[in-house]
């Protein structure tokens, strides 16, 4: 019991010099090489003895570092933003399309030009009659190529209404854009005068 006794008041003892040296240490470590030297040496000297060859950052190095308190802000990499570009079909299958509408914007020849339908400098289709939109896939067989290396290709064609592929198609359907052109300015008229948008 008594050994017991003698070592825990020699534990309690360590305990209260480790506590002092942590204290220091942090007091030292905001002064000079110099003086931190003399308080370890003096502080240490009961503990560790001779510190002649104890250097102040050897000592204060198991006690961790003091980070920035100030948070640092992150950094992105996809801060850049570019334009919509609206792509893709703007008339589906079946719908009735009027000269001059839109309709597949894309990127290449996606979708190649059929009957009545026109391609623009940005491989933008449009429909150059009155009709309705079809689209089809078919097999083409390339210039200089094999048979056995047919190529699958999409195409929207214009297709007259009735079926109607007569040579006075054109005329019929000149007739339609106009009585169109006539309905819209009737309803713009009528907008204007009731004050509705």
């Amino acid at each position: 019991q008594k050994f017991i006794v003698r070592c825990s008041n020699r534990v309690s003892v360590l305990w209260r010099e480790i506590s002092m040296l942590r204290t220091l240490s942090h007091y030292a470590a905001s002064c000079s090489s110099g003086v931190q030297q003399q308080l370890l040496s003096g502080a240490c000297s009961s503990v560790l003895g001779s510190t002649c060859s104890l250097q102040p950052e050897e000592f204060t190095q198991w006690l961790g570092r003091r980070w920035a308190s100030k948070k640092q802000g992150g950094s992105t990499k996809n801060k850049a933003d570019s334009q919509p570009k609206y792509l893709g079909t703007k008339m589906s299958d079946g719908q009735l399309a009027f000269p001059g509408q839109v309709l597949v914007k894309q990127r290449g020849t996606k979708f190649h030009p059929g009957h009545n339908v026109g391609v623009g400098s940005d491989f933008t289709l449009y429909s150059r009659t009155v009709g309705y939109v079809n689209f089809r896939q078919e097999r083409v067989i390339l210039p200089g190529r094999a048979a056995t290396a047919a190529k699958e290709r999409k195409y929207i064609d214009i297709l007259p209404i009735n079926n109607d592929w007569s040579a006075g198609y054109h005329k019929k359907a000149a007739e339609m854009v106009a009585r169109r052109g006539q309905i819209r300015q009737e309803r713009l008229g009528l907008a204007a005068k009731y004050g509705k948008k």
